[in-house]
């Protein structure tokens, strides 16, 4: 587009506009007249803008979900993304462990409440929830061994204790120890025991119950050993090792509680 506008350089009329850049310019010596700018206007595909006149996505960054709206992951804080990770893992693990729906509520209200205080603050994430899930298991009376809890992961027995600790004191949860009577049946069944044998294993941990000298220890070994010590006793033949491989503990550890054990149930039926 011509104008009569005089160039203020070299007098020349010879002005045009330029639409691409938005500006007007003499054509014989190049100089800028004016900026005027245009808006340009981003590309906007038809289901982009179907999508952005609906409610549900006025929010930056929301994605509709059952009703809700989520937030996409970049949006969410550390924390929220370590909830968010650690709700995906309890699904995978109740499903693995078929554990109770209840268990795992609480489990994830747990290991909320771990975060909250800190307590993952130099400390392992997945051990923390790990030890939330075994901690769940003991308030609802789940029979679930640390070696069970851990089996689907590359969490150690010793780092679930220890997380399970930290967080049974800081939070102060009040939680009773497993009830060795409970992990009889399961233990008795991987061992393929007889009834019998069942029952006197029962009998033995009735007759020990109150022993102070059994008051607080592993209750896994102490199942462990009544039900060796019962199947020396209804002539059933398995071994230490057998044992150690149905229940997870070593063999050096039954012997010595079977030791203690043996030694006070003789008094009892002597």
């Amino acid at each position: 587009m011509s104008t009569e506008t005089k160039c203020p350089d070299c007098g020349n009329t010879q002005i045009s506009y330029e639409e691409e850049q938005g500006e007007i310019v003499c054509t014989i010596c190049g100089l800028v007249l004016e900026e005027k700018g245009v808006e340009k206007k981003p590309f906007i595909s038809e289901a982009h803008k179907e999508l952005a006149e609906q409610p549900f996505l006025a929010e930056a960054g929301g994605l509709k979900k059952n009703g809700r709206i989520i937030r996409s992951s970049w949006l969410l804080s550390t924390r929220e993304k370590n909830y968010e990770q650690a709700k995906k893992r309890l699904d995978l693990l109740a499903s693995k462990l078929r554990l109770p729906e209840l268990v795992m509520i609480d489990a994830n209200v747990i290991f909320k409440q771990a975060v909250q205080a800190g307590l993952n603050v130099g400390r392992d994430n997945l051990s923390l929830l790990y030890g939330s899930v075994y901690a769940s298991c003991i308030l609802h009376n789940v029979p679930k061994t640390p070696l069970e809890v851990t089996m689907y992961s590359e969490i150690s027995k010793k780092k679930l204790m220890k997380a399970y600790r930290i967080i049974k004191k800081q939070l102060g949860l009040r939680l009773k120890t497993m009830d060795p009577a409970d992990l009889v049946p399961r233990f008795g069944s991987r061992l393929g025991l007889k009834h019998e044998t069942i029952s006197k294993a029962l009998e033995i941990l009735g007759t020990i119950r109150e022993n102070p000298l059994f008051v607080g220890k592993n209750p896994q070994t102490i199942t462990a050993s009544a039900l060796y010590i019962a199947a020396k006793e209804t002539g059933e033949m398995i071994t230490q090792r057998s044992v150690a491989n149905a229940t997870g503990v070593i063999e050096v550890t039954i012997r010595k509680r079977s030791k203690e054990i043996a030694g006070t149930i003789k008094k009892y039926f002597s």
